[in-house]
């Protein structure tokens, strides 16, 4: 009988993992409205393989890895039997580590550009540069080089949510920027914003997407578009907009 207090496990990510992460993260996102604008016919095969050879880190060279930063891979596995049974890998979170402060020249310097090669077939690359690249942009210019933890990813797999994948793999990142000293950064999609909260993230700015106004796409009920996140900051969601909030989470330190 399975146990009623699964367990949860977070390990680096392996290549067999590939076609779970693959589909975690296309089921994760397939309904959100901004992804269904980048890619308007959804992702293709073509499409979801490129990610999946994409998503792992690869080998760079020591000024490749002083100007882009380290990346680390981790899954969350289920062991719904306690942790002697079999597990499921169930989500997964991409990070990317700066140890130490990029020049203004490094990080000036990062500028997303989508294309087919890093985007795939059939996505709108317009869409996707006023959205990620507006993210990636904003990011950039409040973080400023600085030494950091920033999360690039996190996914859960839509059947396996609230068993506490997701935080397990926030807390792993936390633990490991405050054991380096080192603050968090993310952008925060409207379901994500109450984890991170919990977690000590806080506001640092917002992207208002006029959803609505620009694409014609109107909030269904049930939909979360963001409306209650980073209203002390930037004030109400207008209706029609969806929001994403990019947010840093400060070292904490141990009294211990």
């Amino acid at each position: 009988m399975a146990s009623q207090n699964p367990f949860i496990r977070v390990r680096k990510a392996e290549l067999a993992d590939t076609d779970a992460i693959v589909d975690i993260h296309y089921d994760a996102f397939d309904d959100d409205v901004m992804n269904q604008l980048m890619y308007p016919g959804g992702a293709t095969e073509a499409t979801r393989r490129r990610f999946g050879e994409r998503v792992f880190p690869k080998p760079q060279s020591e000024e490749e890895l002083a100007k882009n930063g380290e990346t680390i891979l981790n899954v969350a596995e289920y062991f719904p039997e306690g942790p002697d049974g079999p597990g499921e890998v169930v989500a997964f979170s991409k990070w990317v580590l700066h140890r130490h402060p990029r020049t203004e020249e490094q990080w000036k310097g990062e500028n997303f550009v989508p294309t087919v090669e890093n985007s795939g077939e059939g996505a709108d690359l317009s869409v996707i540069d006023a959205f990620i690249g507006e993210l990636n942009r904003k990011q950039r210019d409040h973080a400023k080089g600085e030494a950091a933890l920033f999360l690039g990813i996190l996914a859960c797999s839509p059947g396996r949510q609230r068993l506490g994948a997701g935080s397990a793999l926030v807390k792993w990142g936390t633990d490991l920027a405050d054991s380096l000293g080192l603050p968090t950064r993310l952008e925060s999609s409207p379901v994500g914003y109450g984890v991170y909260r919990k977690f000590g993230f806080e506001d640092v700015d917002v992207l208002d997407m006029k959803v609505t106004e620009t694409w014609g796409v109107t909030k269904t009920e049930g939909r979360n578009w963001g409306e209650n996140n980073a209203v002390a900051l930037a004030g109400p969601v207008p209706e029609g907009v969806m929001r994403s909030v990019i947010m840093r989470r400060p070292v904490k330190v141990s009294t211990a």
